[in-house]
C-alpha cells in the first residue's frame, strides 16, 4: 500500500452494525494492541481473509488429491515416507 509521510493511506468506509455487536466490539477496546474501532474491525476483516485463504487452499489441496491416480497415489505416499525419514535423520543429529 503506498505511504504518504510514513502512514498507509486508507479508504474511509461506512459499517452499520447492530447495538449488541458494537458492545462486543467495544469490549475489545481496552486492550493495549486495539486503539480505535478502525483498528479492531481493520484486525478483524484480516482475519476473516487468511481464515478464508486457508480455506481455499484446502479445497485446491483436497481436488488435487482426489484427482490423482492410484499410481500417482503410491508414489506420493512413497515421496512422504521418505520425507519423514530424511526429517528424522535431522532431527536425531
Amino acid at each position: 500500500m503506498p505511504t504518504v509521510g510514513g502512514r498507509s493511506q486508507k479508504t474511509r468506509i461506512t459499517v452499520t452494525l447492530g447495538p449488541e455487536l458494537v458492545r462486543q466490539l467495544d469490549a475489545f477496546l481496552d486492550s493495549p494492541e486495539i486503539g480505535s474501532r478502525s483498528q479492531l474491525v481493520e484486525k478483524a476483516i484480516r482475519k476473516w481473509l487468511e481464515i478464508e485463504a486457508q480455506k481455499e487452499l484446502d479445497h485446491q489441496t483436497e481436488q488435487y488429491y482426489q484427482t490423482l491416480s492410484e499410481d500417482e497415489r503410491r508414489e506420493e505416499k512413497e515421496w512422504t515416507k521418505l520425507a519423514a525419514r530424511s526429517a528424522r535423520h535431522l532431527w536425531d543429529r
